[in-house]
């Protein structure tokens, strides 16, 4: 049986997202310093957080998340950095908004039809349907994103169903990175990683996808 549809905790994140996109557009579009100022201010507070919850775990798991952390979280913001710079303003926004798609189809998904769990002992909530809706969705997307930068006399299917296939390796990464923090957060006994945004938890909770993402993307869109 399906779960429940929460279409006011759907329209909640719709209403973020679309207050985000636009900033996020303009300060990519702006790049420079705004650029590397916001992301060394969202790594700053990504890193607090992931500190702040791997101190509460019991010993000798929180050396371990501290460890992990201190590589994880700055690798990760230097493939966005770099990701940023290396594939153009285009392909940056293709990959947000593949991201973003993978984890609205997987929230649609899994609530639409419910189904059997994935992780319940570190994210009871993720279904395997959800985790479908989370790969389909950016493989579409990519798809979408390769007809409108190449346009119909250039397209070619190949390279599309090459960056659809992308797709669905970001979704996998993003669900992965995912459940790396809801694993984090269950080992600290907290719900979210932060309170920075009322309402929506720290940067952790809106980003968590993305930052295993982001590398992922670098080095397959090298290879294609």
């Amino acid at each position: 049986m399906a779960q429940g549809f929460n279409l006011s905790s759907l329209r909640t994140r719709l209403i973020s997202a679309f207050i985000l996109i636009p900033v996020v557009l303009v300060i990519l579009y702006t790049g420079g310093w705004p650029f590397i100022t916001l992301l060394g201010a969202i790594a700053a507070l990504s890193l607090y957080e992931w500190v702040k919850m791997a101190i509460t775990c019991e010993k000798p798991e929180s050396y371990y998340f501290l460890a992990g952390g201190s590589v994880y979280i700055p690798l990760c913001f230097v493939a966005c950095y770099f990701l940023f710079q290396v594939t153009g303003f285009y392909w940056a926004m293709a990959f947000l908004f593949m991201v973003w798609g993978s984890d609205t189809g997987a929230y649609v998904f899994g609530k639409t039809f419910g189904g059997p769990k994935m992780a319940e002992t570190i994210s009871p909530n993720k279904t395997w349907a959800g985790m479908a809706g989370a790969l389909v969705v950016p493989a579409v997307n990519g798809f979408v994103a390769v007809f409108l930068y190449s346009g119909v006399n250039d397209f070619q299917l190949s390279y599309a169903l090459s960056i659809a296939g992308i797709g669905v390796f970001l979704g996998i990464a993003g669900q992965a990175g995912d459940l790396l923090i809801s694993m984090l957060k269950r080992r600290a006994g907290v719900k979210d990683t932060g309170d920075l945004i009322p309402g929506h938890g720290g940067i952790l909770d809106r980003i968590d996808s993305m930052l295993l993402a982001a590398p992922v993307f670098l080095g397959l869109m090298q290879l294609v």
